[in-house]
Order: structure tokens, then C-alpha cells, then sequence
């Protein structure tokens, strides 16, 4: 029962303590990836794709609800990642990519962005900063 009782109390803390972006920091101009590499990407920052004028801006964490490295869950739980994705000549657009559940890659401007993680891992009983968060992505051409 105590088990239970503990796994609820984590999960609730986890969903309801999203990310939200407040001062994420400064754009990083410049920073090009290339594509098939996956890379890390906190929380603020842009890359554009090697070679084209495609970028990537990681917005934020809207929902983090993965369990925590120090208990023992039922389910792995999911976080959504945001991404802004821009082109020259194509209308920018929000991407939402989830580390469990579907849709984990979006389809932009020929290229596609899958989601390969996000760290750091939750621990239960702390809430987790939004500056904290690092997405590791992989870009490939259609």
C-alpha cells in the first residue's frame, strides 16, 4: 500500500511541475549540425542544418511525467518536447515530440527531426529547472 501510495504522489508531483520557458538564456548564433549525427540541445538554443537554411530552436518542456531514476513506476511515463522550426522561404511552425508515445520525429522543409532523448532523468521530490533540460536530436534528409 505504501508503494502505491508513493508511486501516485510521484507521478502527481511529475505531471504537474512542466516546464515552461522564462529566460532560457541566449540564442547560440552559428551552431550548425550535421545531418545523421544526433546532438544535445538545452533548452534556448538554435542549430540550423548544415548546408541548409532549416533551424531548430528547442522551446521547452510542456509535460515531463517519466519516472523517476529512484523508484519503480508501472509505466516509463512521457515527456513532450516543443521545437521551433524555421526555413528561409516556408512558414515557421511548432513541432511537440514525445520521448514514448508517438509522434517522436516531425516531417519539415525535406528534412526529418526525431527526438532520440531528453536528460536528465526525474528524481522524485525534486523539481526539475527548466534551464536543466537537454534534448538530443538527429536530423535527416528525406
Amino acid at each position: 500500500m505504501r508503494r502505491s501510495v508513493m508511486f501516485v504522489m510521484v507521478l502527481a508531483a511529475a505531471c504537474t511541475t512542466p516546464s515552461h520557458p522564462g529566460d532560457p538564456g541566449p540564442v547560440i548564433p552559428g551552431v550548425q549540425v550535421q545531418t545523421g549525427r544526433e546532438f544535445d540541445l538545452g533548452v534556448g538554443q538554435e542549430v540550423q542544418v548544415q548546408g541548409s537554411s532549416v533551424s531548430v530552436r528547442f522551446i521547452g518542456v510542456s509535460e515531463d511525467s517519466r519516472c523517476a531514476v529512484d523508484v519503480q513506476c508501472v509505466w516509463a511515463g512521457n515527456a513532450i518536447v516543443r521545437l521551433g522550426l524555421s526555413a528561409t522561404g516556408t512558414a515557421g511552425t511548432e513541432a511537440a515530440l514525445n520521448t514514448t508515445l508517438d509522434p517522436k520525429s516531425v516531417t519539415f522543409a525535406g528534412y526529418t527531426v526525431r527526438l532520440a532523448g531528453l536528460k536528465p532523468l526525474p528524481r522524485s521530490g525534486t523539481a526539475m529547472p527548466v534551464s536543466s533540460y537537454v534534448a538530443t536530436l538527429e536530423i535527416r534528409p528525406l
